[in-house]
């Protein structure tokens, strides 16, 4: 008995199914053909993708209005871009986007909670930020209560970087100030004058916020061009790179 064609058979009757309600569905919402053959080969491997990405854009206006209030609803929240504070559980709205590249962002500061002072665009969530304490000493720990930032640079005085002897000899020969990475001395706030927050959601998560599932971004994917288009005075249309981030 060839025991291979069982799973042939069930991989036939999958692709089948999801591939055709997929190509139906997309052409019924409007979707060229040869789109909507994408769309289908995409769905194949998984189709929450396509329900919650590719599928959205091409609902009508009222249908993704309905979608947007039901998610909300689900989650809780007033609006389906908002978060729950993880200090006080309150709902800290117009907190989430998605950015140019399609991941997730929060949206340009400030983004605090209405009740307490958590921050959700503070250094201690960005990328850039590098810990304080011992981090980089075999054994050590990193403390994000301080640090310093990757990206931007301040004018400081040489002991900031260097021995005391070292800081004299420095000094010694006229240099004063050194530029090196800005001091953060408190991470739990944002960088005074700083426009390069890119969220790390790893820390994000260590401060106990809780990530937007497929859905949840799907839907911020669909608020984020439904902006862009009204900027523009259009329409949102369908993106003709979808399978990209479809796979």
């Amino acid at each position: 008995m060839n025991w291979w064609l069982g799973p042939v058979a069930l991989a036939v009757c999958w692709i089948a199914a999801v591939g055709g309600w997929t190509y139906a569905d997309a052409r019924r919402l409007g979707a060229p053909q040869k789109r909507s053959l994408r769309l289908a080969l995409a769905a194949i491997l998984s189709p929450a993708r396509y329900w919650w990405g590719a599928r959205l854009i091409l609902l009508p206006r009222a249908e993704q209005e309905r979608l947007l209030t039901e998610e909300a609803a689900r989650l809780g929240l007033n609006r389906v871009d908002s978060v729950r504070c993880p200090l006080c559980e309150a709902e800290i709205e117009h907190a989430w986007t998605i950015d140019d590249s399609g991941r997730l962002a929060v949206r340009p500061g400030p983004v605090s909670c209405p009740q307490c002072d958590f921050r959700l665009d503070a250094c201690r969530h960005c990328r850039h930020f590098q810990p304080g304490g011992a981090a980089n000493s075999l054994g050590g720990v990193a403390d994000y209560t301080h640090g310093s930032c990757g990206i931007h640079k301040r004018s400081q005085p040489v002991e900031n970087f260097c021995t005391p002897g070292m800081a004299r000899q420095l000094r010694a020969r006229g240099y004063d100030y050194l530029s090196g990475p800005a001091p953060i001395l408190d991470s739990y706030v944002p960088l005074s004058g700083c426009r390069s927050f890119a969220l790390d959601e790893r820390r994000l998560r260590a401060s106990g916020v809780r990530r937007p599932g497929l859905r949840q971004r799907g839907l911020l994917r669909l608020l984020a061009m439904s902006g862009e288009a009204e900027d523009e005075g259009t329409s949102p249309e369908l993106p003709s790179s979808e399978e990209q981030w479809l796979l």
